[in-house]
């Protein structure tokens, strides 16, 4: 008799720990590539005399690369390049006379990356990200 209650017993708390588990791995995040995981980003750094300087850091890029473009606020592209690899890090010098808005798009085979820069400059510069 104490067997069948030790099993029993046993029994139970398998199935529980079992079910506990499933719970919380089914209520991560899904995986894979996001618009603006920590991993994939861009920032502002500063001005340099005339310059608005921008960091991108992509750490997690498609195997088969991605086309990075940066527009102005019009949807002007002010430069287009074809990225290989998985990884990219490069510093960008943008001009800022007449610059309201800045965006930064990297795509490829299921992969989006999207942010954008809002510029006010009033007594001093201003850059948010959206």
């Amino acid at each position: 008799m104490k067997s069948i209650k030790f099993v029993f017993l046993n029994t139970i708390i398998i199935v529980f720990l079992t079910l506990n588990a499933g719970i919380s791995f089914s209520q991560s995040p899904a995986e894979g590539y996001s618009k603006n995981d920590a991993a994939n980003k861009v920032q502002f750094m500063g001005v340099e005399e005339n310059y608005l300087l921008f960091d991108l850091r992509f750490s997690e890029l498609p195997a088969k690369g991605c086309t990075l473009q940066i527009m102005d606020a019009t949807g002007n592209t002010m430069f287009e390049e074809i990225v290989s690899g998985n990884t990219f890090m490069r510093r960008f010098k943008v001009t800022r006379d007449g610059i309201s808005k800045i965006s930064f798009k990297a795509s490829g085979k299921g992969f989006t990356f999207n942010q954008s820069f809002t510029i006010k400059t009033e007594e001093k510069l201003l850059v948010t990200a959206e």
